[in-house]
């Protein structure tokens, strides 16, 4: 599906879904950011729901990070927070309340975030606008919302997901053909400064929605596309981090990779809205050993899109999405699975 297409297609089915979508998502990300805010001292019970409404205006949540310092960025398509204007971009404090200093106003939708180490921000989605500069679906700013006039890599379409790499280059996933002043397909790499990697050009044919990076530098990708340079690999891929595909990694996916974490074993989880992986069947989920074959022993079973997982710390599994079961198990849209 190409980029003209997948945006019409996207346009219905946002017309036809959005009260259902605004409802998942603003739901999943208050979920989400209840984790952040529980009110110290108080008894919660596991799985309670911290009292926090951020009273968001607007369809979606797309995107939520927390920083080192325990503010959150939230990004997605909205216009006000807890009763104050913030066009698609906006960051609250460790204990829920709005930043007030931090608006940088994306004049379109922000559907990546990823933070550096030093702090500074970066941002990806469908913007052409940062305040009142031209910045075309990604940009930076310092740790203070302000925007970092010196990086402008320029995307030509979405800019889809975010990485950041341990040496500080920036992996770029999404719809775009060109950015940087030269043509990559869907998947690209920045130095630091926002300059284009002349030397790493996997080329997808189609969107990149997801780059996760491994402990030993290899980059995962998942999304749409059917072909990384002249090879099938449908909708999961490794490349090394030279951009070279791994020629030994093939799950094969029949459907959309949406989301790929990595669990600190090196097992990797993908979530979307494929059936099988291989000739097996795995319903929106699967696991796969760091060398690509497929975890026999995990099957959760959920029965819609996961649109979003993630591993915590003491490796506990979150899934967010469409679904209302995880196995025969009622979960609406939001579950928590053990590490098996």
């Amino acid at each position: 599906m190409n980029a003209k297409k997948y945006k019409a297609v996207h346009q219905v089915i946002v017309s036809a879904c959005m009260p259902k979508l605004s409802q998942v998502w603003l739901g999943f990300a208050a979920l989400l950011l209840s984790f952040a805010f529980i009110v110290p001292g108080a008894q919660a019970a596991p799985g309670d729901v911290d009292p926090l409404d951020l009273n968001i205006v607007g369809v979606s949540v797309s995107v939520i990070a927390v920083q080192p310092d325990g503010k959150t960025i939230i990004g997605g398509r909205f216009t006000s927070v807890l009763g104050q204007p913030r066009s698609n971009i906006a960051r609250l404090n460790a204990d829920g309340t709005l930043d007030a200093g931090f608006n940088p106003s994306a004049n379109g939708d922000v559907f990546s975030v990823a933070v550096q180490a030093d702090g500074q921000i970066l941002l990806g989605g469908f913007f052409n606008t940062i305040g009142v500069t031209t910045r075309n679906r990604i940009a930076r700013l310092a740790a203070d919302g302000t925007l970092d006039a010196s990086f402008d890599p320029n995307a030509n379409a979405g800019v889809l997901s975010i990485a950041v790499q341990a040496d500080g280059q920036i992996l770029l996933g999404g719809q775009f053909t060109a950015i940087g002043g030269g043509t990559r397909n869907r998947i690209a790499r920045l130095a630091a400064n926002g300059t284009l990697d002349t030397g790493f050009n996997p080329d997808a044919n189609n969107q990149v929605y997801s780059v996760a990076v491994q402990v030993d530098g290899q980059i995962l990708l998942g999304g749409f596309f059917t072909t990384i340079g002249i090879t099938a690999r449908n909708r999961i891929a490794r490349v090394a981090s030279d951009g070279t595909l791994d020629a030994s990694f093939n799950p094969d996916a029949n459907n959309w990779v949406q989301s790929i974490a990595v669990q600190a074993d090196g097992q990797i989880l993908l979530s979307g809205l494929f059936s099988t992986i291989g000739v097996t069947t795995r319903n929106r989920i699967a696991r796969l050993a760091a060398n690509g074959t497929l975890d026999a022993s995990f099957t959760p079973h959920p029965n819609n899109t996961i649109q979003s997982v993630a591993v915590q710390a003491d490796g506990q599994i979150l899934l967010g999405g469409l679904f209302t079961t995880i196995g025969m198990t009622t979960r609406n849209r939001i579950a928590r699975l053990a590490a098996d």
